[in-house]
């Protein structure tokens, strides 16, 4: 299947065809979840050669028998699936992208041998001077990218369920501007220990898929289930950031 053809996602329109072939990797997988908290769906994000995203869902009745054959960070031949536009009432989009990928019990996933021009994964950053505006506009989450400047501890609580939680709030600066960030639970925790663990400083930090809302009538960001972050990573916006701040120490001295 590695001589197969294949279209860029760039290339894909909705309701033509299923005869759609991608080679891909697979950047996220995350579960949608109803109020009971059982599984209703199982999200990817796709990345293909040229950088192109796009989200990939497997319905319910699918997820037996598809989600085991993904594992994230892999590449992967995908064929016959489903373009489908996204319906008024689907907000929260990981992507700036009107459509996304269907999968179906017609659908071929075969591992691709190792592909190292497929990127691992692909941002396309807000300025965090321009969170209003993804607080206004309701469809879409944004991947920012800050120095941060302070972190709070941990804070652990139980709510009106009597379920234990936790948070964390810290601050991050773009030069653009600053946001005040809260990540809950599992990716609370995960964050202290990695922020712990850094041995670079000052810590710079990509999220990817995070929302921006009005809280006391300012926009601050937090986490939802497609949310990843990712501490000191090995990307030129972290390094532009860092170079900046070398430019600023060395004004100043």
């Amino acid at each position: 299947m590695d001589n197969v053809p294949y279209q860029m996602i760039s290339n894909l329109l909705p309701s033509t065809t299923i005869s759609w072939s991608l080679k891909i990797r697979v950047t996220r997988i995350w579960h949608s979840t109803d109020r009971y908290g059982l599984t209703v769906g199982v999200n990817m994000i796709f990345v293909d050669e040229i950088g192109g995203r796009i989200h990939a869902r497997i319905p319910a009745q699918n997820i037996n028998v598809l989600e085991p054959l993904f594992t994230e960070g892999q590449t992967y031949h995908v064929r016959n699936f489903v373009v489908r536009q996204y319906g008024p009432m689907q907000t929260e989009r990981c992507i700036m992208n009107d459509l996304y990928i269907q999968l179906y019990n017609m659908t071929e996933i075969l591992q691709s041998e190792v592909v190292n021009n497929i990127p691992h994964n692909v941002f396309h950053f807000t300025e965090l001077s321009h969170i209003i505006n993804a607080a206004l506009e309701d469809n879409y989450l944004i991947d920012v990218v800050g120095i941060m400047e302070q972190v709070d501890p941990i804070i652990t609580y139980r709510n009106r369920y009597n379920q234990q939680k936790s948070s964390i709030k810290f601050t991050i600066n773009d030069i653009t501007g600053t946001a005040e960030v809260t990540f809950h639970n599992e990716l609370a925790e995960s964050f202290q220990q990695r922020v712990n663990d850094a041995n670079q400083h000052p810590i710079i930090v990509i999220i990817a898929s995070c929302k921006s809302t009005f809280i006391e009538g300012e926009p601050k960001l937090s986490n939802l289930s497609p949310t990843r972050f990712f501490i000191n990573y090995n990307h030129e916006a972290v390094e532009d950031l860092r170079n900046a701040i070398r430019l600023a120490n060395w004004r100043f001295d």
